[in-house]
């Protein structure tokens, strides 16, 4: 009897061991789980930290490099600046006169501009023929869809020109009349309409109306405070004094030309026949006027100009622009 007490006993309490054991193990279990758990949730977090780190600096190096970047580009157009100012000044010596904002009088008696382009008036042309080559492009009735292609060569070649502008063009190509100055040119005006009859009711006094609503529509892409008093008559001046004094008596003076290259003589004149009539017109003269177009009819023209500028540089010719300060 004693004996059966002793192995319920034994049982029992072996029993209740072999539950704390499981209790025990189930409890590792579950700590192992949640230890695992919290090291991959700190691997994580650790992880993600530093994609936000990576992500917060990389903006910030972008930033120097940016900054750096700016930087040197300011440097650079500093650079390009004063190299300008070195080349507007390299034709200019210390005995060189100022005589009017931005004109200097060289020793050779020429008048030249910040651009160290030559600067003569509508008289100083005419008067002082016996002086040095001077060429004087012109061009009439633009801007038009070939002003682009015209600027880009004078470009090349570092050349200014005179540009007589109609009203009715710069009010369809405004962004054209805005490179012209930009680039150092000359600025003339050729009227708002383009009228050639000059008689009946185009009377002289509506002529010069004409012309200063073309002076308006170039005020209003360039600024009030733009000038310009040089006007070209569409056609030339030729036989209408009436007209050429109400437009004395307004404050415009004009200027007509002795040298074409006939490009308005009709259509597509071929680019040899322009030239040609430059070559054969020019012998007799030392101040060149030459009349030219810029207009969507006058494509010839433009592919003519790189040649004309051989030429004339090949026959000693400088080139100038007519003032607008006449």
């Amino acid at each position: 009897m004693k004996q059966d007490k002793d192995y319920g006993r034994n049982l029992y309490s072996d029993n209740r061991r072999k539950s704390r054991i499981k209790r025990r193990k189930r409890t590792a279990f579950l700590l192992a789980i949640l230890l695992i758990f919290a090291s991959g949730m700190w691997i994580k977090n650790s992880i993600d930290k530093k994609k936000i780190l990576s992500h917060n600096e990389k903006p910030q190096e972008e930033t120097i490099a940016d900054k750096k970047k700016n930087n040197d580009e300011k440097l650079e157009k500093e650079e390009k600046k004063e190299e300008i100012k070195v080349e507007k000044k390299e034709n200019i010596s210390k005995n060189d006169k100022k005589v009017d904002k931005g004109i200097i009088v060289g020793q050779d008696g020429l008048k030249r501009n910040e651009n160290n382009t030559i600067v003569m008036t509508v008289d100083e042309i005419w008067k002082n023929e016996d002086k040095k080559k001077i060429a004087f492009l012109t061009f009439d009735d633009g801007p038009s869809e070939y002003t682009p292609q015209i600027l880009d060569i004078l470009k090349k070649y570092n050349i200014k020109s005179t540009f007589f502008v109609l009203g009715t063009s710069v009010d369809s190509y405004s962004q054209y009349l805005k490179r012209e100055v930009e680039e150092g040119h000359a600025i003339g005006n050729h009227t708002y309409n383009h009228n050639i009859k000059y008689f009946g009711n185009y009377t002289p006094q509506s002529f010069v109306q004409d012309v200063k609503k073309c002076d308006d529509s170039i005020r209003r892409v360039l600024g009030q405070d733009f000038k310009t008093n040089l006007v070209r008559f569409p056609g030339g001046s030729f036989n209408h004094k009436s007209y050429e004094n109400e437009l004395l008596k307004a404050g415009f003076k004009h200027i007509d030309w002795n040298i074409e290259n006939g490009d308005a003589r009709r259509l597509n004149v071929p680019k040899e026949e322009l030239l040609n009539n430059v070559k054969r017109d020019m012998a007799n003269h030392n101040h060149l006027v030459i009349l030219m177009h810029d207009s969507a009819t006058k494509k010839t023209t433009v592919e003519s100009l790189p040649e004309l500028i051989e030429h004339l540089k090949s026959q000693g010719f400088e080139f100038g622009i007519i003032s607008q300060n006449n």
